[in-house]
C-alpha cells in the first residue's frame, strides 16, 4: 500500500496548487507578462523568495502555467466532442473547431501565451517532440486526428500526390500525432496530415484575427467569417455540415 502523505507534505501540495490556480488567474487577468514569482507568492500568502521552493524560477512556472492552460483547453474541446455523434466525423471536427475558436475568442490572454513569442520556452521544448511534453498544435492535432482519420475511413477524398519533400515532413509530423492520438491506426496517409495542416493554417488565421483584434471593425465577433471559413473547408472536401452538430454557445 502507498504511504500515506505526511502533514508537511498534504501542506506542500496544497500550496502548490494554490500557487498554479493564481499563475492561471494572473495570465487570464494580465497576460504573461503578470505571472511571476513576486505576484503568484502574494496571492498565496507567502515571501517571494519561498516560491523557489515549489517552481524552478519563473522558467519553471511558466512551464506549470503553459500546462495547466493546454490541459484545460484539451480538456474543454475533448468534452465538445464527446456530445456529438460517435458516427458523425462532421460533427465533431465542426464542433471541436467552432469551440476552439469560440475559447480563444474568450481567453485572449491564454491564446497569446500557448501561440505567441512565450509558447516555445513555456512549453519547454522547441520542437515538442519530446515524450510527454507534446506542444500545442500537437495537442490539438490529438483533438482533430481522430475526425480526419474517420471521414478518410468512410470514403471522403484525400490528396494522394504530394510533393516528394512535403511528404517526408509530413510523415515526420504524422509520427508525432499518432504518438498523441491513442486510438487512430497508423496507416493513415500522408494525405490526410497535409489536409490537417492546410486547415490548421486557415483556422490559425482566424483565430490571430479575433485574438489580436485584427479588421474587428469589420468583421465583429467573426461568427460569419468563422461559418464561411467552416462551410468552405468542408465543401472543399465535398461535404456540407452536419445537421447533427451540437455547437457551444458564443
Amino acid at each position: 500500500m502507498p504511504a500515506t502523505p505526511t502533514r508537511r507534505q498534504r501542506l506542500r501540495a496544497e500550496l502548490l496548487d494554490e500557487a498554479r490556480s493564481a499563475a492561471r488567474r494572473l495570465l487570464a487577468e494580465h497576460g504573461v507578462d503578470g505571472v511571476t514569482m513576486v505576484a503568484v507568492a502574494k496571492e498565496v500568502g507567502i515571501a517571494g523568495p519561498g516560491m523557489y521552493r515549489y517552481f524552478d524560477g519563473r522558467p519553471g512556472l511558466l512551464v506549470a502555467v503553459y500546462d495547466d492552460t493546454m490541459d484545460e483547453l484539451a480538456a474543454y474541446l475533448d468534452a465538445v466532442v464527446a456530445r456529438q455523434p460517435d458516427d458523425d466525423p462532421v460533427a465533431r471536427l465542426h464542433a471541436a473547431t467552432h469551440a476552439l475558436f469560440v475559447w480563444c475568442r474568450g481567453h485572449r490572454n491564454e491564446f497569446d501565451f500557448l501561440l505567441g513569442a512565450y509558447a516555445q520556452p513555456a512549453a519547454g521544448t522547441g520542437t515538442g517532440t519530446e515524450p510527454g511534453r507534446p506542444h500545442f498544435v500537437h495537442r490539438l492535432g490529438a483533438v482533430f486526428l481522430p475526425a480526419f482519420a474517420a471521414l478518410w475511413r468512410a470514403g471522403v477524398p484525400f490528396p494522394a500526390d504530394v510533393a516528394p519533400g512535403l511528404a517526408a515532413e509530413l510523415d515526420a509530423y504524422r509520427a508525432v500525432l499518432l504518438r498523441d492520438a491513442p486510438g487512430v491506426a497508423d496507416d493513415v496517409p500522408v494525405g490526410v496530415v497535409h489536409t490537417v495542416v492546410g486547415f490548421w493554417r486557415q483556422v490559425y488565421g482566424l483565430l490571430c484575427m479575433v485574438a489580436y483584434d485584427q479588421l474587428d471593425h469589420a468583421f465583429g465577433t467573426f461568427d460569419a467569417l468563422f461559418d464561411d471559413m467552416m462551410r468552405g473547408f468542408l465543401a472543399s472536401l465535398g461535404l456540407e455540415p452536419s445537421p447533427g452538430v451540437r455547437l457551444v454557445e458564443a
